[in-house]
Order: C-alpha cells, then structure tokens, then sequence
C-alpha cells in the first residue's frame, strides 16, 4: 500500500511541475507475443479400415489404430531458435496378428530438438529421438535405437523456401534417407510445402481456418519380439505406411488448434529387410484427428 502511495504522490508532483511521468514498462506476467511458448503437447489418433494383406488372402482383412502423444518444454537460446526437450510415445495396434503380423508396435523416445519459431509453429532443424522401439508389448536390450533427423530451409525466393536434410536410423532398410522439398507461398491464402514426409496444398480462407489436400508417409523401424518363426524371431521390423488425402484445421486461439483429415490410406507394408517376409496390404479408407496445445 506505501508503494502505490509513493508512487501516486511521485505523479502528482510531476504533474505539478509539468514534468512528463516516466513511461511505465510492460507487465512481467503477461507474455511476450514475440516468444515461442514454454510447452508444446500434441496428440493424434487415426485409424485405417479393414484391408487384406497380399499374398496371404487367408489372413483375411486387418485394421489398424494408431496413437501419438508428444510433450516438449522449450527453451529460449537466441534470436527465434529454441532448444526442445521432451517426450514421444507412439503405437499402432492391429485387429489380427500372428508371428509374421504383430498385434501391436510401439515406440517410447526421449526428444531433442534445435527448432525455429517462425511466431505461429517449431520447425525442428535437429531432431534426436533416443528410445526403445519394439512389436508386442517385449523391450528388449536391442530394441534400443536412435534415430536422427536433419533438415534445414534456405531462402530462393521472397515466396519460396527450398528444404534440404536427411534423415538417419540404422534400423531402417535405407540407414540415411535424403530430405529435399520445398515451400511456395502462391498467394497469400495458398501454400504449398512439398516437403517429405507430409506434402501439403492448403487454402486459408481466414487467419483461424485451413482447408488442405495432403500425402503422408508414416510408419517407422521396431526390434520385433521373440517369435517361433525363425525369420521374424528378434528380426527388425520396417513398418511403413502411405496415406492421401484431404482435411480442415481449425485454430481456436493462439496455440490451440484442432485438425482432422480423411482419405485413401494406399498401402500398409510389413517389411522383415534383414530375415526375408515382406508383405504389403491392399488399400483403405482412413480417419485422423489431430490437436495441438501451446502452452506460453
């Protein structure tokens, strides 16, 4: 209370002597809007329809679920890049399963990340995601893996951004896969981020609604659990995943957003590279939703 009173006669006196009060600086507690927020969550869920699985038509049809959770706290380094640490947690489940097909897949990864905050959204320049990636519900001593991605944007254009990286795991069948793409803002409602692994045309008819066409690769590498079938038994596992289609995305406030999407999922593929089975499912539709959290 002596504060206010000191600091309202301080007032009243340069008033008095025509002296201009000192500016008073910004509240501590409100956020700045410059800054990226302190915490992300993610969280996303979809699932593809029955499909038959060639080559094996007595297997009859699988569907699949599959559910992601990510929560990165974000630190401030400079300018408008952050360092993100955190968590990833990531698993698909299956209706029918036997030794060569698991009932589930599962990946549980620390995060690490050298990201941009464009203002809106992180895109991550260095990605590492050290964890254990396993079928069934078995971890094992080598189901440990890391997996590595780099990708970094350089400016061709006033409107165009041309995107270079790799990305590196020894589990896959291809240990480092070239990423190369790039983003065109067409106008200023249309984009298009031709970007691996979630290429993407999208109209913005106002700042809080997007309207996308999109294609998505997704999947990824796991130690497979002990089986009777000596191919598959502790074999490493690619599981991958091409997905079209289309969606809309609505951002309810700064950081909160919610998207959902529908579409063809292409094909689904199990593929033992090292011990030999490889098999591919036929197409299916599929349905994904996806919210978003920014916590500043």
């Amino acid at each position: 209370m002596r504060i206010w009173l000191v600091a309202g006669f301080i007032a009243l006196a340069g008033n008095a002597f025509g002296v201009e009060p000192a500016a008073t600086p910004a509240d501590p507690a409100q956020p700045d809007p410059t800054r990226g927020p302190l915490w992300s969550l993610d969280l996303n869920s979809s699932y593809v329809s029955g499909s038959r699985i060639q080559k094996v038509h007595n297997f009859g049809s699988q569907a699949q679920f599959h559910h992601e959770f990510e929560a990165l706290r974000n630190f401030h380094l400079f300018d408008k890049y952050y360092l993100q640490v955190g968590i990833d947690y990531d698993r698909y489940d299956f209706s029918r399963s036997n030794s060569v097909f698991p009932y589930a897949l599962s990946g549980v990864a620390l995060e690490g990340a050298i990201s941009y905050w464009d203002g809106d959204e992180f895109f991550p320049l260095l990605t590492l995601k050290p964890g254990v990636y396993y079928t069934r519900d078995y971890i094992t001593l080598n189901s440990f893996d890391l997996k590595v991605r780099l990708a970094a944007g350089f400016k061709v254009h006033d409107k165009v951004h041309l995107v270079l990286g790799f990305e590196a795991d020894v589990y896959q069948e291809i240990p480092v896969f070239p990423v190369a793409g790039f983003n065109w803002e067409i106008t200023d409602k249309v984009n298009l981020r031709a970007v691996f692994p979630e290429p993407r045309l999208s109209y913005n008819p106002n700042k809080n609604v997007e309207i996308f066409i999109t294609g998505e690769v997704g999947g990824g590498s796991y130690r497979n659990g002990p089986t009777e079938d000596p191919r598959t038994n502790n074999a490493i596992l690619e599981y991958t995943e091409d997905r079209a289609g289309t969606g809309i995305s609505y951002t309810l406030k700064k950081g909160v957003s919610f998207e959902g999407s529908a579409g063809w999922s292409i094909q689904r593929r199990f593929n033992y590279f090292r011990a030999g089975p490889d098999f591919a499912s036929k197409g299916a539709l599929y349905l994904k939703l996806d919210f978003s959290l920014d916590l500043f």
